[in-house]
């Protein structure tokens, strides 16, 4: 997915970017070197949590994907294309796909869910 990089910071010694997308703003860890401010990057989104539903992970009555901050947490709303029984889930963020891991079944096997997450990764793909 395509990021425009707003603002970079450390905390805990940890490289951070501030970042406005297609489906809005959020702030998210940065494994690569320091980007420009107003650089333009293919990122890839990785969540280093497993997701439990009705806890961090829920239905919603969104019909359109969506990235936002809510207080300390980072919030994606998007279409679930793939859930298995092995606590593995694709979903659909434009044309991304983020894969996660759940705590185990889930009642979704399609659809439009919202995760909420303490912190998510940004790797940049170099293409």
């Amino acid at each position: 997915m395509k990021i425009v990089v707003i603002d970079t910071f450390s905390y805990l010694n940890v490289l951070h970017v501030k970042f406005h997308s297609p489906f809005g703003d959020g702030t998210a860890l940065w494994s690569d070197t320091a980007p420009k401010i107003g650089e333009i990057i293919d990122a890839e989104f990785d969540f280093e949590e497993i997701f439990s539903w009705n806890i961090n992970m829920k239905p919603t009555s969104e019909k359109s994907s969506k990235i936002k901050m809510k207080d300390s947490l980072i919030q994606i709303t998007a279409e679930l294309v793939q859930a298995d029984e092995d606590g593995c889930a694709a979903l659909k963020l434009g044309d991304s796909i983020i894969l996660i891991e759940l705590d185990g079944p889930i009642p979704q096997k399609s659809g439009i869910v919202e995760l909420s997450a303490t912190a998510i990764q940004l790797y940049p793909t170099h293409i």
